[in-house]
């Protein structure tokens, strides 16, 4: 960056404001998303779904319309009004939150999430254009942590607050509502969570759109994705090491994050409210290492070390995979819990260095399309490779809803072998595009 270009980014008072937004909005999303993880027995139950089929619930249908909605935003967010972008993808996901508690059948509750979907994808998408264009590269990597850790603190959130929700609405605690008696008690908890979330869409008309830094060029394409496409295959190696490399963690982490509550019900009989308090905790206190490893990261990248991003997700990755293996392998239900937030404290680098690279080495005109195909490609294998891969395993392979730890274990090692080797080939690579002078 040079100092004629300084001024073109908001004040900093005005660029958190914007973080401090969009990190609220973040959880509300993550909450969203992961109620069902509280009520997959109740709803295997209700609709007499297999192990597979909940996967595909939990993954696939949501991620389907998460990833393809992202290409139509991403032009939208190059060529639109931003905060508008992202006021409809809020009031969109919260409408198939609430869907989901209307839905009575396992394909109306597939439609509904992925609605959810369809909104969450476009408000993460435009979340890393506006954050991208708020700071300067050398402190981009810490203010993205901030916003991911809203992501992070979702799943927390929901775990913490959702345990002990969904269990007192599976008892039967709002059944006497208005309207509510006509829906069982999984229906109900969606009802009133999902609602709600549509006033708070409004919140994104309190930060100013960011200045884009350069407007995109007339291209062969028209400006649409041939030339973000190409940018990225001239670039393989880096970008399948942030895309790929970091889609493969996400995958981990979210098949981890989706199945561990029902290996804790399975395997030691908790209840909702004890795994809400355990896996809320064990996600919360790792997600405020994120601002530690912004942190790192931009010290390293200042000091010339312009792989940082890459080489901090490879050193920490390959550090949390045994404490991930091991928390399927020990004989305690709280040891397990402590495994798995130790495995987070460490793996949380890669939630926002992904997004913080690949707005590092893509030039300003093509960063809210790059960022679409980011989002698509990191979303369809972070929300239906390991989560698709953990059911179909404990379903097709074992054969046993009582081996559920043995899957989780085999997605761990063999994903996370794949994705260390990826960004170790990428590094290289990244140093060249960031030493461009574009970037």
């Amino acid at each position: 960056m040079t100092q004629s270009t300084a001024h073109t980014y908001p004040r900093p008072l005005v660029a958190w404001l914007t973080v401090a937004i969009l990190f609220l909005l973040y959880i509300r999303s993550l909450a969203d998303r992961y109620l069902v993880a509280l009520m997959v027995e109740p709803i295997k139950r209700d609709l007499g779904l297999s192990d597979f089929q909940m996967s595909l619930l939990q993954g696939l249908a949501f991620a389907v319309l998460y990833s393809i909605c992202a290409i139509p935003v991403g032009l939208a967010l190059d060529r639109k009004s931003r905060r508008w972008v992202l006021f409809l993808c809020v009031v969109v996901w919260s409408l198939g939150a609430a869907g989901c508690g209307l839905a009575g059948t396992f394909g109306a509750l597939i439609a509904a999430r992925a609605l959810v979907g369809a909104g969450e994808s476009g408000y993460t998408t435009g979340a890393y254009s506006i954050i991208g264009d708020s700071f300067p590269p050398n402190k981009l990597s810490f203010a993205m942590s901030i916003f991911v850790m809203g992501g992070v603190m979702g799943a927390g959130i929901t775990f913490l607050l959702g345990g002990p929700l969904v269990g007192a609405v599976l008892d039967g605690a709002i059944s006497h509502w208005p309207g509510m008696s006509g829906f069982a008690p999984w229906q109900q908890a969606f009802l009133v969570t999902g609602i709600p979330g549509v006033l708070t869409a409004f919140l994104v008309f309190l930060f100013p759109e960011p200045k884009r830094h350069r407007a995109p060029a007339p291209t062969r394409d028209g400006g649409g994705y041939g030339e973000a496409l190409r940018f990225i295959l001239a670039h393989p190696r880096a970008f399948s090491a942030i895309i790929l490399g970091i889609g493969l963690v996400y995958t981990v982490t979210i098949g981890l994050q989706l199945w561990t509550p029902a290996y804790l019900t399975r395997i030691y009989g908790w209840t909702p409210a004890q795994i809400g308090l355990a896996m809320g905790v064990a996600q919360m206190v790792p997600a405020l290492s994120l601002p530690f490893h912004g942190k790192m990261v931009d010290r390293m990248f200042s000091k010339g070390r312009k792989d940082a991003h890459l080489l901090w997700c490879l050193v920490t990755m390959v550090l949390a995979a045994p404490f991930a293996i091991a928390a399927y392998l020990v004989s305690s239900p709280w040891l397990t819990v402590v495994l798995f937030g130790c495995y987070m404290l460490l793996v949380m680098s890669a939630a926002s260095m992904g997004p913080a690279a690949s707005q590092i080495v893509t030039p300003p005109a093509l960063r809210g399309r790059v960022s679409a195909i980011f989002v698509l490609v990191t979303g369809l294998i972070g929300m239906v490779l390991g989560n698709s891969m953990v059911g179909f395993v404990t379903d097709k392979v074992l054969g046993d809803p009582m081996r559920l730890g043995t899957s989780l274990i085999v997605l761990v090692a063999s994903v996370i072998t794949i994705s260390a080797i990826l960004m170790a080939l990428g590094r290289a690579d990244m140093r060249r595009l960031v030493d461009k002078p574009e970037n």
